[in-house]
């Protein structure tokens, strides 16, 4: 495990005469909302240009209540979705209904096989991890949980400081906030640096362009460079 943040890029570009890119969000009970919203709110956001259909998929077709209180409406079950072009999977105290389920597990990888683009935010790395995908890549996740994360995917090279991280086509970022960081590199990777600045700006959001800004990092055992 390194302490130093990987290098990066690029993110796979958008295939000539590629249509609208389905985005499959993965739902779950006690998900954490910010995780969720923060990344499809960028997605979402008119100005980004990019063609892109967001699709929420959970375990069965009831409403999903995060932990902070709010409840999301799935799509699709992990049984019935589609082929996803973007996966994305947030973390949270509830991903016990993911991560302890073989089988679930062995539907996340086929999605995430068949997409395009993977990304995850916190311990939504965690769920990836457990499929081996992520076995010999660059990836992080929420510091606060790096103990928890680092057996569920003991192959994988686990970056200590960084606020996201890119390897080919995964990209997975720190905790919380950190997936917005995320979202707004991968739109000026499939689309341009300018409209992902112009939608950072829109928002009133500042975006931690640079990777390897990690402060939060210090605040753990596990995650801090002893100087």
């Amino acid at each position: 495990m390194s302490p130093i943040v990987a290098p990066h890029g690029p993110l796979p570009k958008i295939p000539k005469d590629f249509g609208t890119i389905q985005l499959g969000a993965l739902i779950y009970n006690e998900m954490d909302l910010l995780d969720l919203m923060g990344p499809m709110r960028i997605f979402g956001e008119e100005m980004n240009t990019l063609d892109i259909k967001i699709n929420f998929i959970s375990v069965t077709m009831d409403p999903v209540e995060s932990s902070q209180q709010v409840k999301v409406n799935p799509h699709y079950t992990l049984d019935n979705a589609p082929k996803i072009d973007l996966l994305f999977i947030p973390g949270g105290v509830g991903d016990s209904i993911l991560v302890d389920y073989p089988e679930r597990i062995s539907r996340i990888k086929t999605l995430a096989e068949q997409a395009t683009w993977v990304f995850t935010v916190c311990t939504g790395s965690s769920a990836l991890a457990l499929t081996g995908l992520l076995d010999g890549y660059n990836c992080t996740t929420n510091k606060a949980f790096f103990a928890m994360v680092i057996p569920r995917g003991p192959k994988v090279n686990w970056i200590k400081r960084a606020r996201w991280v890119q390897d080919g086509k995964y990209v997975t970022s720190s905790g919380v906030s950190a997936g917005i960081d995320a979202a707004l590199y991968i739109i000026s990777e499939l689309v341009s640096l300018d409209v992902a600045e112009q939608v950072s700006k829109h928002i009133e959001y500042t975006w931690h362009r640079d990777a390897a800004e990690d402060p939060f990092a210090d605040m753990y055992p596990h995650t801090r460079i002893s100087i």
